[in-house]
């Protein structure tokens, strides 16, 4: 008998599928195997990306100021508004105050004291100025 390729074909063919049904092989369970998460890569290549790109926007960059000389914080100097004086302002005449007599329609009265200083009213009584500061208050 004569042996040709085809028949050796087949002997391999068949011992094969007898050593492999004699096999007992669990079937293959995807939840089993370990798993790495997909944040825990990610978490780390966006930090080197960023510092990649931060090192190459520096590298690009050509100032020579640095950084630490650099100010976000801008100061404006703002004028300090003048009070507003809503209140009269009287001149109390003291005893040593000269008075005169009858002024001429172009001349103007000044009565200043040289020797005592005039004690002037300023500001007004909360109970005098009529408003209701009651409605200003939030309950």
């Amino acid at each position: 008998m004569k042996i040709d390729n085809q028949d050796i074909i087949r002997a391999a063919r068949q011992l094969r599928d007898e050593e492999n049904a004699a096999l007992h092989v669990s079937p293959w369970n995807r939840h089993r195997h370990f798993h790495v998460p997909v944040w825990l890569v990610a978490i780390p290549a966006a930090a080197i990306i960023g510092f990649v790109f931060g090192l190459w926007t520096q590298a690009n960059s050509h100032s020579d100021v640095p950084l630490t000389a650099l100010v976000d914080t801008v100061y404006i100097k703002v004028p300090t508004p003048q009070p507003q004086q809503d209140s009269v302002v009287q001149a109390i005449p003291t005893s040593s105050t000269p008075t005169v007599a009858k002024p001429s329609p172009r001349q103007t009265i000044r009565t200043t004291s040289a020797s005592a200083p005039s004690r002037k009213t300023v500001g007004r009584p909360v109970a005098d100025d009529h408003i209701r500061y009651d409605l200003l208050v939030k309950n």
